[in-house]
């Protein structure tokens, strides 16, 4: 398998963590950097990531890294990766943005010009655009902005190889599913131990009249 680029995301302060658990679990070149960790490997690196980690919330893959100073670099650096062969025209994507110190004045309108690039690509190749499904979608796009110096910043555009994060808890009624945070109370974590978190948002408590 050929190696490839790829950057596990986690909360503020657990990146040097991270760093050390996927060298534990393989990963080449793992670089602690705000909001996670980039590192090397094949796709067995990738999916063991995905599988073992107890850190990370996603691990996603660098399509692509090019210099940008408006939106419109942003639109022709989305435009020219290949994303035909990485999905299907008949599969919805999903967009999102984040950065530091981007100078861009709005993320949303980066995240639009990001999604016309790809829909524009898919035309120009196959004719056809994927749909776009922000609740659930079958392809996740995320691009990371960020201020390298004054005159050139580079932007990532990384796509997700999992589905949304497991495992998930659900409240009850109409109440919509939040993900439960896998990495907080987990470092140390044993098998066999109690294990509380109170911060999970897999349930409420509830009351009913009689």
């Amino acid at each position: 398998m050929s190696v490839q680029a790829f950057f596990a995301s986690c909360p503020r302060g657990l990146e040097s963590l991270l760093a050390e658990e996927l060298g534990r679990l393989g990963a080449k070149k793992p670089e602690p950097v705000p909001g996670g960790v980039a590192f090397e490997g094949d796709m067995r690196a990738c999916y063991r990531a995905n599988l073992e980690s107890r850190l990370a919330t996603r691990v996603l893959i660098r399509l692509g890294r090019a210099p940008y100073r408006d939106e419109q670099d942003v639109y022709e650096a989305a435009f020219a990766l290949k994303w035909p062969e990485w999905f299907g025209e008949t599969q919805s994507i999903r967009v999102d943005v984040n950065a530091i110190r981007s100078p861009l004045k709005s993320l949303e309108f980066a995240t639009l010009r990001i999604k016309d690039a790809v829909c524009d690509r898919f035309r120009a190749d196959r004719g056809r655009r994927p749909d776009v499904d922000t609740r659930s979608p079958e392809i996740r796009i995320q691009a990371f902005l960020d201020q390298d110096d004054r005159h050139s910043l580079p932007g990532h555009v990384r796509r997700d190889p999992q589905p949304p994060r497991l495992p998930q808890g659900w409240g009850r009624g109409s109440i919509e599913g939040k993900p439960r945070r896998r990495h907080r109370g987990l470092t140390g974590w044993r098998p066999g131990e109690p294990l509380l978190d109170p911060m999970c948002g897999s349930g409420r408590s509830s009351s009913r009249r009689r």
